[in-house]
């Protein structure tokens, strides 16, 4: 996946230009990579915000046109007010076509509804919320979806049952890691173990005896 972010370059650097260009509604950047010297940048304010606030951000391709051509970018740092948690400055890394990169792709699961385990009031034990993979700019997903449609109190989902989009790989390929598991709920043990019938309470003799002193 592509998206076209409409950037300025600039030759100003340091905390008073960056300031004012915030202050105008622009936040600083930086591209770096592929042998190419760094370029400064600036973007608005409201599109960054409007990408950065996705899941998928730091795994969607960026195309910027500087003016002088086209750079394919990923997002690779952002950086926040630790207060307002406004933008402060983000960071892009050039890429070119051929060459794999490391990403974490997030984990989601689907048809709850249509699971036998969950109905029966299992919980499902998302064991892995992103998978660190190698994978193709071009065909980097934006998440990895585990179907519990069918599936039983004790099945797991394992790596090596999951089909990753053509260019992607998942880094420890070579293990057959967890990535979800149904499980019986804490709730519904509790409830098995408790005792079925009316509890007998035992009774105690209040009557106490006094001996008397001759």
């Amino acid at each position: 996946m592509s998206c076209v972010l409409n950037i300025q370059t600039r030759a100003t650097k340091g905390s008073v230009h960056s300031r004012r260009l915030r202050h105008n509604g622009m936040i600083p950047g930086i591209v770096y990579g592929d042998g190419k010297d760094p370029m400064l940048i600036s973007v608005s304010e409201k599109d960054l915000r409007r990408e950065c606030c996705t899941s998928a951000f730091f795994n969607k391709v960026f195309t910027l046109d500087t003016g002088n051509g086209i750079e394919k970018v990923l997002p690779k740092d952002i950086y926040r007010h630790p207060v307002t948690d406004s933008v402060l400055h983000v960071d892009f890394m050039r890429i070119s076509k051929g060459t794999k990169i490391k990403i974490f792709v997030p984990v989601e699961i689907t048809n709850e509804d249509k699971s036998p385990g969950v109905k029966k009031g299992g919980i499902v034990n998302l064991v892995v919320h992103k998978l660190e993979c190698f994978s193709e700019p071009e065909t980097i997903p934006e998440k990895i979806v585990l179907d519990l449609s069918g599936k039983e109190i004790g099945e797991s989902f394992l790596l090596s049952q999951i089909s990753l989009p053509e260019g992607v790989e998942a880094v420890n390929s070579e293990r057959d890691n967890v990535l979800a598991t149904i499980v019986i709920s804490k709730v519904g043990k509790d409830e098995d173990k408790q005792p079925t019938g009316t509890p007998t309470t035992p009774t105690t003799d209040t009557t106490s005896a006094t001996k008397i002193e001759k």
